[in-house]
């Protein structure tokens, strides 16, 4: 019920998003320089974001039963288990942020980010019973990082596409946080709910991560224009 639901807004979303562009599309209506921008970029941190936080929506509401299934854990124990992973959420968020702004390359911070949580998920997905409980949970340890630094990461760049329209830019690839989340849990729940439905489940996002990872490092541009041009308006704030 809530996947129907949920698919019903991304439609009417969808619908309303091409209700307002459709000037655009035609021709009819066109937008002064200063507020263009490479939908390329803004389409790959929308595509980082859903594969990042999207998935971390979607992983802790079946991380419980994962633990369950997996090492035949009492629901009391796999919830208090699970329940661990998103308040790293306190820490990783902000480090994603703050790596990129130290390491100056905000783009192959993502791209870090976004490939060592493709990375992190595939190992995720060879967690089996034969596994002992805390090698599992050290193992998923980095995808908690990676998840949420991968979030951090992406609204480090989002500022920099163009400062004049930065609302719009971040509402969109915030809005792609529920579209990941959305897509992740659907076919979560048209796999088998066992132990070899959770691998297959843990490859879809290991799979669509490494993807995402090559587009930032394909499409995604280092923003140095954007960069200046923040830089600039931010001595002209600071003179007034």
């Amino acid at each position: 019920m809530g996947g129907t639901l949920a698919f019903i807004g991304v439609g009417k979303q969808t619908y309303q998003a091409c209700k307002v562009n459709k000037e655009v599309v035609e021709g009819i209506k066109t937008y002064l320089p200063e507020d263009r921008y490479q939908m390329s970029q803004v389409f790959t941190l929308e595509l980082a974001y859903a594969v990042s936080f999207g998935s971390e929506l979607a992983v802790v509401s079946m991380l419980p039963e994962f633990f369950e299934h997996t090492f035949n854990l009492s629901h009391q124990i796999a919830e208090p288990v699970a329940a661990t992973y998103p308040l790293m959420n306190l820490v990783s968020r902000p480090a994603g942020g703050l790596i990129s702004d130290k390491i100056g390359s905000r783009k192959w911070t993502l791209t870090a980010m976004i490939g060592g949580l493709g990375l992190s998920y595939l190992i995720m997905s060879q967690i089996t019973n034969a596994w002992s409980l805390p090698v599992a949970i050290v193992t998923t340890m980095p995808y908690v990082f990676f998840v949420f630094g991968g979030a951090g990461a992406t609204f480090g760049i989002a500022p920099l596409i163009k400062r004049r329209v930065t609302g719009q830019i971040a509402g969109n690839i915030g809005a792609f946080s529920s579209v990941g989340s959305v897509l992740y849990a659907t076919s979560y729940s048209l796999l088998p709910q066992t132990v070899a439905g959770n691998q297959t489940f843990f490859q879809i996002l290991g799979t669509a991560a490494v993807i995402v990872c090559f587009l930032c490092v394909f499409i995604l541009k280092e923003s140095q224009v954007a960069k200046s041009e923040s830089l600039e308006e931010d001595a002209v704030f600071a003179g007034h």
